[in-house]
């Protein structure tokens, strides 16, 4: 089953059709992910490439009896208090520095936890602390702004359209692998979810990670072929 596009969503619409509403769990990091196989609760697989940051409820496909809809996991957040707007612009420009992804609330700035930015942010004079919440809605804050030059009339890069280009290519491929059958899902998904940190050595905000074959940055967060992906610039590395 591939899901293409988003229509609608079981928290914000109400449905009395009585189809059976089925869960299909995301971590927040991905959902902004271009296109990716997930596994329902059920156990359908679903290719998604949907097109757009997914939200939690978000309906992503439908059968005659099922409507399948995104479940955003909950993550151990680090919630830093603020008093006033000097507070959050100093705060934010220090997160943004880090490339850290954050969502802004009127009294508050969250950040998925690690420890070294829950050191920093103590250490920069703020009280953060360790919740467990929810991460939608959050900034992403790249590391690099477009390669290329301004196309005129546009407020695109020429490296902008070649990765979008790429993008509709990977699109096509993926579409075509849909129709011969051959998509597969190697790692199904279960209700027992494990997430495991490990710091890197000699990696601080003194001594900058140096980037490894292999590894790339995508969004602000560096991936590894292995499949963990730091969110502070290679000081820590999570798998789930």
């Amino acid at each position: 089953m591939i899901a293409k596009e988003i229509t609608g969503n079981i928290i914000s619409q109400h449905y009395d059709d009585g189809k059976l509403e089925v869960p299909v769990a995301f971590d927040w990091f991905e959902t902004d992910k271009k296109r990716m196989m997930k596994v329902a609760e059920d156990g359908t697989e679903i290719g998604v490439m949907v097109g757009r940051t997914i939200k939690d409820g978000d309906v992503l496909a439908e059968t005659a009896d099922k409507r399948y809809f995104a479940r955003i996991r909950t993550a151990q957040l680090i919630e830093i208090p603020v008093n006033s707007m000097k507070e959050m612009g100093r705060l934010c420009f220090e997160l943004g520095n880090r490339h850290l992804s954050l969502k802004v609330e009127n009294d508050r700035v969250l950040v998925p936890y690690d420890h070294p930015t829950m050191e920093y942010t103590k250490k920069i004079g703020y009280e953060p602390h360790i919740i467990e919440g929810g991460f939608d809605g959050f900034l992403i804050v790249k590391a690099h702004a477009g390669t290329g030059t301004i196309i005129p009339g546009t407020n695109k890069t020429t490296g902008d359209v070649a990765e979008e280009e790429q993008e509709a290519a990977a699109d096509a491929a993926f579409a075509g692998e849909e129709q011969a059958g051959h998509l597969d899902v190697h790692a199904h998904e279960t209700e027992h979810h494990h997430h495991h940190v490990v710091e890197e050595s000699g990696a601080d905000e003194d001594h900058p990670y140096q980037q490894k074959p292999g590894e790339y940055e995508l969004n602000g967060v560096l991936h590894r072929p292995d499949g963990s992906h730091s969110h502070d610039g290679g000081r820590t590395w999570h798998t789930h």
